[in-house]
């Protein structure tokens, strides 16, 4: 039986959605190789994030970068590190490429969240 639990609570259709999520196979070697010029980041979050989930869903190693041009870090399948957690942090642009020894496509997919 359904039940009106919540009466005169409808969806939410008005203002900015401060939640994120996104998946993407990566199999690239280097930071922007996935783009036209070599640039841009693979994944953009288009508002101030209050936190950040990032997981490895496949088999080896993904590397990223919040610049581009420096590893910030790695999610392993092979290790206990397959997910990492950022709060409190800010994070607009992320790139990723596979760690040399791995092999793609990897699944990566991405969770951000705020409260402004």
């Amino acid at each position: 039986m359904v039940l009106n639990r919540f009466p005169h609570i409808g969806k939410t259709v008005l203002g900015k959605d401060f939640n994120f999520f996104e998946k993407l196979d990566v199999n690239w070697s280097d930071f922007g190789a996935n783009s036209v010029d070599g640039q841009q980041p693979d994944m953009i979050v288009t508002f101030l994030t209050q936190g950040v989930m990032i997981v490895n869903e496949g088999s080896g190693a993904v590397e990223f970068s919040f610049n581009g041009n420096t590893v910030h870090g790695e999610l392993d399948s092979t290790t206990p590190t397959t997910s990492l957690t950022f709060n409190n942090r800010a994070v607009s642009k992320i790139w990723f490429r596979v760690k040399s020894g791995s092999s793609g496509p990897i699944t990566i997919s991405v969770n951000a969240w705020s409260i402004i």
